[in-house]
């Protein structure tokens, strides 16, 4: 009997596997081939800065700052803050800007950025198609490294139509939840993102700090209905037979959640959105598959199935380990030992990663320690969003990233 389920829950992790280990082939794949090269600047593009904020006045002046100083032409940008029913004095703020255009939503359900994005896309391109070339999107508490426009530039001028840029945590130190965060970002762009860019292949967006032509949104527009609208646009694209590129150059700080049971609530809505977008596009993915087979698309549903593929390798673990406590010996003991390789191989991972972004590794070393944890609560939030998704969007309040105070002008480029 224990053998018949030891042999059961061996087959079952071997189809989880199927997918986490293509992720782990294309990981290894990209990283080993060398850089493209810069195919140079062909033009300067005009950028939609959109940002997008509810109640942030308190964080909207560091983004403001880190865009003012901006290595890049400052006639080639402008900025359109997105006010959503702010009760507080964001849309003022932004305002003391003068290269910022305010544009308030009070009307409309409050649903979270999808929707955001549509009502400020729509009329930009209604009224402002003439003034830019792509859109740059934004959330109120990023700080932009000086040259991410010139990065993101690049990318066009090489040809790509969506670009998502290089997202770290900002102020990583503050809790043990950040430092996690500190480390996953990092981990995200360079074992998923980065490999794919090499590869040809399609990464997703990941929230902020991304740029897309104006000529593709004036086909798609924003069509996004989960609550992962980041994620579900690079699927569509991807779809059609796009992709979205990645910009390792471009660097952003975002603002990470300090609260465990806010990490909870947005690990759960990120699981969300993956399955509803499976819902949504699985019949046209297996159609668009079978009609014409490729890498692009089986890579891009892998990245939305290794979700519940890692909650279904941590279930069948936690079972060999209930059968194998009653089978002879060596099966409980060689069970132990994969399990714990597994986890040292994590952590000695995470390390590398850090030393090698050059974060302090002493601050985070608790995390680091303790990072397989932070995965393994990522599994069970995506077996938790399963039965109880998290549709409602929740703010997060922001305490904000190092910045300092607005300009009176705009700073020019030589």
């Amino acid at each position: 009997m224990h053998t018949s389920l030891f042999i059961i829950c061996l087959i079952i992790q071997a189809f989880a596997c199927i997918f986490i280990g293509w992720s782990g082939v294309v990981a290894v794949l990209g990283l080993t081939r060398k850089k493209k090269n810069s195919a140079g600047v062909s033009r300067f593009h005009r950028f939609a800065v959109i940002v997008c904020a509810r109640n942030e006045a308190n964080v909207l002046p560091n983004l403001m700052e880190s865009l003012w100083q901006q290595n890049y032409p400052p006639e080639c940008w402008h900025v359109y803050l997105l006010a959503d029913h702010c009760t507080d004095a964001t849309a003022e703020v932004g305002r003391r800007y003068p290269f910022v255009t305010v544009y308030e939503r009070r009307k409309g359900p409050g649903t979270g950025k999808g929707a955001v994005l549509r009502f400020g896309i729509s009329r930009l391109l209604k009224k402002k198609a003439d003034s830019f070339d792509a859109v740059l999107v934004f959330d109120a508490d990023n700080v932009a490294n000086p040259d991410f426009m010139r990065r993101i530039n690049e990318s066009l001028c090489s040809g790509n139509s969506i670009v998502q840029g290089f997202r770290v945590a900002g102020e990583p130190f503050r809790t043990l939840v950040t430092k996690w965060y500190a480390i996953y970002w990092p981990i995200y762009s360079f074992c998923y993102s980065y490999p794919r860019e090499k590869l040809g292949l399609s990464c997703f967006l990941t929230g902020t700090g991304f740029a897309v032509k104006k000529d593709l949104l004036k086909q798609t527009g924003w069509d996004t209905r989960s609550v992962t609208e980041d994620v579900e646009y690079a699927f569509r694209r991807c779809l059609e037979g796009g992709r979205a590129s990645f910009c390792v150059d471009a660097v952003c700080c975002d603002e990470q959640p300090s609260d465990f049971s806010v990490m909870l609530r947005q690990l759960t809505r990120w699981c969300t959105g993956n399955y509803q977008i499976l819902r949504s596009c699985f019949r046209q993915w297996f159609r668009r598959f079978r009609e014409k087979p490729s890498a692009s698309l089986f890579d891009n549903l892998t990245l939305l199935l290794v979700g519940p593929c890692s909650f279904i390798s941590l279930a069948v673990t936690a079972a060999l380990a209930f059968v194998t406590s009653r089978m002879p010996a060596p099966f409980f003991l060689i069970h132990v030992l994969l399990f714990c390789a597994g986890y040292v191989f994590t952590v000695i991972g995470a390390l590398i990663l850090m030393l090698y972004m050059k974060t302090g590794v002493r601050k985070v070393l608790p995390a680091i320690l303790t990072f397989p944890v932070f995965l393994w609560i990522y599994s069970l939030c995506s077996f938790f969003s399963l039965l109880f998704p998290q549709t409602d969007w929740k703010p997060i309040a922001h305490r904000g990233i190092s910045g300092s105070r607005a300009p009176s002008g705009r700073r020019r480029v030589g």
